[in-house]
């Protein structure tokens, strides 16, 4: 994975616009984050990198700092996508002997496995049908 995969730059709709400037110096202070704090359209955006942070790691920080998200179901569901995007990200860079492994069998048990549309039914019934 190259390092400009590894860099992420994430925008948070907040609900409140009047908070967007306390969660980016909360961001700032405490993660050590470049933020972009855009208060007219209730925004911030967030630059980090993967493996020293992650979207499931500031969401919940600032949630215990008492600054809310946007509540729409297409919010929720942007963040909880990114959430999956970087864990399975972080999960790919884990490169410890034992999930290779673990790799190398299910790829070895996939390849042994019938693929493509079979049909058990014998030939002569099928061509009755």
């Amino acid at each position: 994975m190259t390092p400009s995969e590894l860099h992420k730059c994430r925008t948070l709709h907040l609900a409140d616009a009047q908070q967007v400037e306390r969660a980016a110096l909360f961001l700032r202070q405490q993660f050590g984050l470049q933020v972009l704090a855009l208060p007219q359209q209730s925004r911030l955006v967030l630059h980090y990198q993967l493996p020293q942070h992650s979207l499931a790691q500031l969401l919940p920080a600032l949630a215990a700092a008492g600054i809310p998200l946007a509540g729409s179901w297409w919010q929720r569901a942007h963040c909880r996508l990114i959430g999956y995007s970087e864990q399975v990200q972080l999960d790919n860079l884990d490169d410890t002997p034992g999930s290779a492994r673990v790799r190398e069998v299910f790829c070895q048990l996939y390849q042994q496995h019938p693929h493509g549309d079979h049909d058990d039914t014998p030939e002569e019934l099928r061509l009755e049908r």
